[in-house]
């Protein structure tokens, strides 16, 4: 799994970098004799672009999950547990310390953005300062790179050295967290499936070779591989009659699919087969984590394959939150339906009135989805498994996905007097 994730952590950079102008040019404004306000306004620096700075953070959080991986598997975290006195690091407790590291380390990133929120609570990229410029809080979010790159560094540091007498409860607040992200990382995954989906039929419509073709293959590998995995949790997850539970739960989200991918085929509802395609793939793959989350000790769950499976769900879970934070980042004022920002605006456009407050949100909140990736959404103590807390989560978040994406299919034509966008 370590090598899986790092080179899509280190993919997911490269792609990232490549997708957005990190630095602009200086700016180059000639200065008149006697003119103080443009000599003023030439020595300024040219301020980043919108997506510039949603790049920079989402890049150094890349970075930090890379850092929480190594610790965690390279390596050298009991050592930090006792130079910290951690209570992991004392004989016969069940909790590692490669646990707890990777708990602690995106601890660090999730007091960052818990910070950076706070000081940019209900600040806008356009927000006036009174020189005319932007505000200092607009500035303080777009810049000053290397203070907050030492109060990241200082505040993951903190993380590792504080007591935490209720680990357990950290542990809570983090699933809690990793819960509502789950939910962010759906509304980002309807704006991406739309947008995508859109294209594919503008250029079928406009005659463009190929678009066809992409658009049913596309469809064709995300429905054959969800519904892989759903004969994969039949037979490993619901084994004989007596798992009944599981059953039931596997049954009704095919059900639940197959509902609103019939429905997707009329032509007068709001997506298309690409649209489900990708929205069965994702809420048979959270059903898949939940059931996977179930304690090893519960007589459904599979005796074997239990690790290799884990990792594999941890892969897709961490490129899948990884590929949401990049579209958050790059396409956050079109997505961005928590904020209340209406589509198609121009996130370079100078008058873009994009929320800041709700782009730390989101990384704070993936904080701690990560957390609960690395640490498999337990608290360390259970060697039996994630738990029942985690597994029903996961399971209501499924059920939740796949309700919201067949309303979002139906809302238009029940109510008839609203505009959808």
């Amino acid at each position: 799994m370590s090598a899986c994730v790092g080179a899509c952590c280190g993919q997911c950079v490269a792609s990232s970098l490549c997708s957005c102008p990190c630095w602009g040019e200086k700016r180059r404004t000639a200065r008149k004799d006697g003119d103080e306000d443009v000599e003023r306004a030439s020595e300024r620096r040219e301020p980043m672009t919108p997506r510039a700075w949603r790049g920079v953070y989402a890049s150094a959080f890349v970075a930090a999950g890379v850092a929480t991986w190594i610790l965690r598997d390279a390596g050298g975290a009991r050592e930090i547990g006792k130079a910290f006195d951690w209570k992991c690091a004392d004989a016969g407790l069940t909790r590692s310390c490669a646990h707890e590291a990777a708990t602690r380390t995106m601890l660090g990133s999730s007091l960052f953005f818990a910070l950076m929120l706070v000081l940019t609570l209900g600040t806008r990229e356009v927000e006036i300062g009174e020189n005319g410029g932007k505000s200092a809080r607009a500035r303080w979010n777009e810049s000053y790179w290397l203070v907050k790159a030492v109060l990241w560094v200082g505040l993951t540091v903190a993380a590792l050295a504080m007591p935490i007498d209720d680990y357990e409860g950290l542990v809570n607040a983090d699933r809690f967290f990793a819960a509502v992200f789950l939910l962010i990382q759906l509304i980002v995954l309807f704006g991406w499936v739309y947008d995508v989906n859109e294209k594919l039929m503008t250029g079928m419509e406009e005659g463009r070779s190929g678009y066809l073709a992409m658009l049913l293959s596309s469809s064709l590998a995300l429905y054959g591989a969800a519904f892989t995995l759903i004969g994969f949790l039949y037979k490993y997850w619901a084994p004989s009659k007596e798992c009944s539970r599981n059953i039931a739960m596997i049954t009704c989200m095919l059900i639940l699919c197959v509902i609103f991918s019939v429905i997707s085929l009329n032509g007068k509802v709001n997506g298309g087969l690409f649209t489900s395609g990708a929205m069965t793939f994702y809420c048979v793959y959270i059903l898949a984590s939940a059931l996977a989350s179930e304690p090893a000790n519960y007589e459904c769950a599979p005796t074997t394959m239990n690790d290799s499976l884990s990792s594999a769900l941890s892969i897709i879970g961490f490129v899948i939150a990884l590929c949401a934070l990049g579209y958050t980042a790059h396409n956050a004022s079109k997505t961005s339906a928590l904020a209340g920002e209406r589509s198609g605006v121009d996130e370079d456009d100078p008058t873009s009135r994009f929320n800041i407050t709700y782009f730390h949100a989101v990384f704070f909140t993936a904080s701690s989805y990560c957390a609960m990736l690395f640490v498999d959404w337990n608290d360390g103590s259970n060697a039996n498994g994630a738990g029942w807390e985690s597994a029903w989560a996961k399971v209501a978040c499924a059920f939740v996905s796949a309700a919201l994406y067949t309303w979002a299919l139906i809302a238009p034509k029940v109510l008839k007097n609203r505009e959808f966008r």
